[in-house]
Parts: C-alpha cells; structure tokens; sequence
C-alpha cells in the first residue's frame, strides 16, 4: 500500500526558524499576540508581541497565549512544555510539539496551513498530550496531523476540519498516527470532518511494539484518494484497536480497511457508502460490526469479518 509520510529535513528547517527567535525570559503565565505588536515588546497585554514563537519563549510551563486580533504568522514555530495557545481565527504555517510524558498542550481556534513548508502541519513526537480543537488543519504537501511519539502520547481532536492534505499518490494523510520504537497512541477523534487528503486517517503499528488505542466519533471522512479510514500494522509490532461509532466515511477508495495481525477496528452506527470499496480486511486483520451500520452504494461493498453484541 502507499507510503502514509516520508521526512524531508523538517527538523532541520524547524531549528533554523527557532534559532531567529530572540532569547526573552519564560516570566508570564498569559502572554498576547496582536497583529500591530512588535517582538521587541514583553508580550504583556499592554504590549503585545507579534509572532508566536516569541510569545512561546515568553510563556512559562502551563501558561496561556491569547491573541488580541487575528494573526497570520507564516512561520514554523516548537512547543516543549504544557502550553495553551487559544487564538480563534489566527494562522500560522506549521506546529512541532515535543513535549515531555506529563506535559498537556492545547491548540484551539488555530489555522495551521504549511502551504509549501515541506513538512507536516502539526508534528507530534516524544510523549505527553496534545488536545486540538476548532482547528481547520490543511494544504499540506504531506500530513495535517502527524503523530510519531517515541513515548506514550494521547491526542484528542474535536470540532475541526482536516482537508487537503497529502502529496499526491506518494505520501500524506489527514491524520497517521505512527509511534516509533517506545511509542504508544491513545487517540480520541471527535465531530471532525477529514475530507480532501491522501488518505483519511491511518493507523500504522509497523515501527513500534507499543499499541494504538483509537476512537472515531460523530465525524465525516469523505473524499480522500485512498482510505477513510485505515489500520495496518505488521507481525510482532504494535496492536491496534479502533472504534468507529455514528461516524460517516463516504466516497473514499476505501470505507474502513483493517490489514495485518492483531488489528482490530469495530464500527458501531456508521455510514460507509459511495467509496471504491466500502468495507475490507486483509493479513488477518478483524473488521467488526456491533450493529446499526448502514453499508450501501459502494463500487464493492466488501464485509465484516464477524460481529460483536453490544454490551
């Protein structure tokens, strides 16, 4: 099957970027953005910066950013510690999130756009929680988001809208999840529209021996060129668990594909119709109906590998 990322010298671009960034003291709990700041103010609300990346170096662990209008900030910008950055409306190019086990960070009302930025819009690696919400995450030239923890990571995304991403028939996804050797996913998807990409969601176990523990809820995974939704891992490496429930996947190649041993994705009131192949399992992944699914209209309408009773 097609490659779901491919690195490109991100990182490298990304520590460029931040080394421009002018070294200021971690001194407030909420800082703020405005789009006639300037960088060489405190970041007060009185006198708010500009760019992002300067309001982050001014923030302490679990402080807050705000932005007092809408910012446009076509910049790749690294977080390594608990941080909200609440900016309904406000854009910037691309987000690396490094966080530590215990850190928590909240991205909400954020556009992320890399646009030509070779590289995923948001890129989450090492361990912690990250919680996405109202984002519109898109135009990407490989994935919206990208989740590759070497430790155990949680990511919850909510209300947001995930499109256009991927690089054409080579690589890209909405959203891959795919820890590394240590890493573990516990994903919560939820009211998100993932339209428009390579592939949907993916889930690929094949670079750790950590599991994936995944729910889709109440979203829409529509029109991208290969899956709605995807599961594979390879033998001896990571399990994978998905639930998709009262969830929409339609005129995808793919409805819900699961490949590979101890892959299991269950589909409780979904609706899986207009794609290539509504419904497939390979590699003795299991495909499991716990009822209420509505499977019409697909080129194939393919099937459940079996059935569970809802408890």
């Amino acid at each position: 099957m097609k490659t779901f990322f491919r690195g490109s010298g991100f990182v490298g671009a990304l520590l460029v970027a931040l080394s421009a960034a002018p070294a200021q003291a971690q001194s407030l709990y909420r800082a703020y953005l405005s789009s006639t700041g300037s960088d060489a103010q405190d970041c007060s609300y009185a006198s708010p910066c500009r760019t992002f990346a300067v309001a982050i170096n001014q923030t302490r662990p679990k402080g807050t950013i705000v932005c007092r209008d809408t910012i446009a900030d076509n910049a790749i910008v690294g977080i390594s510690k608990s941080l909200t950055i609440a900016c309904p409306g406000s854009s910037i190019a691309s987000i690396v999130v490094h966080p530590a086990a215990a850190d928590v960070v909240v991205l909400s009302g954020l556009i992320i756009n890399p646009g030509v930025v070779a590289g995923p819009a948001l890129n989450i690696n090492t361990a912690g929680t990250v919680i996405v919400d109202k984002a519109h995450i898109g135009s990407g030239i490989q994935t919206g988001i990208n989740l590759n923890p070497t430790g155990p990571a949680k990511l919850i995304v909510n209300d947001s809208v995930i499109a256009g991403n991927g690089n054409g028939d080579a690589a890209g996804a909405g959203i891959l999840v795919k820890p590394q050797p240590g890493g573990s996913a516990q994903v919560a998807i939820e009211r998100v529209n993932v339209s428009g990409n390579l592939f949907g969601i993916a889930f690929d176990g094949s670079g750790s021996t950590g599991g994936i523990n995944a729910t889709i809820a109440d979203s829409v995974l529509a029109s991208n060129k290969q899956d709605g939704v995807v599961a594979t891992t390879s033998s001896g490496h990571a399990p994978i668990g998905v639930m998709v429930r009262a969830t929409r996947s339609a005129n995808n190649a793919y409805g819900i594909r699961s490949i590979g041993p101890n892959v299991t994705v269950r589909v409780e009131g979904s609706t899986v119709t207009g794609n290539g192949t509504g419904l497939a399992a390979s590699g003795g992944g299991a495909l499991l109906s716990l009822g209420g699914n509505a499977v019409q209209a697909n080129g194939a309408k393919g099937a459940f590998t079996g059935s569970l009773a809802l408890e």
